[in-house]
């Protein structure tokens, strides 16, 4: 089903947190979609990996890694249900 009519539930870097989320919505029946997106893009990342390789360096070396922006969606008529859920 296409996320357009379905409601943003979670959005979080934390992938532990997600999967506290997902694991109460797979036990309670709840149907979800998961989406995973970067905090910087595919032409920044390889921007980053060329500059990186023609420098000769290990890529982020003593940085942090790149983030992850997990986001669930689910069914409009099942968000308040999903909601008290992961609240608890």
């Amino acid at each position: 089903m296409f996320v357009l009519f379905k409601k943003k539930l979670v959005v979080d870097t934390s992938a532990e947190e997600i999967r506290r989320t997902t694991t109460i919505l797979d036990q309670n029946k709840i149907p979800y979609e998961l989406r995973t997106t970067r905090s910087r893009g595919s032409i920044d990342s390889a921007i980053d990996a060329s500059t990186y390789a023609r420098a000769n360096i290990a890529m982020y070396k003593g940085a942090l890694q790149p983030t992850f922006i997990y986001t669930v969606y689910v069914k409009q008529k099942v968000y308040d249900k999903a909601m008290e859920l992961i609240k608890k």
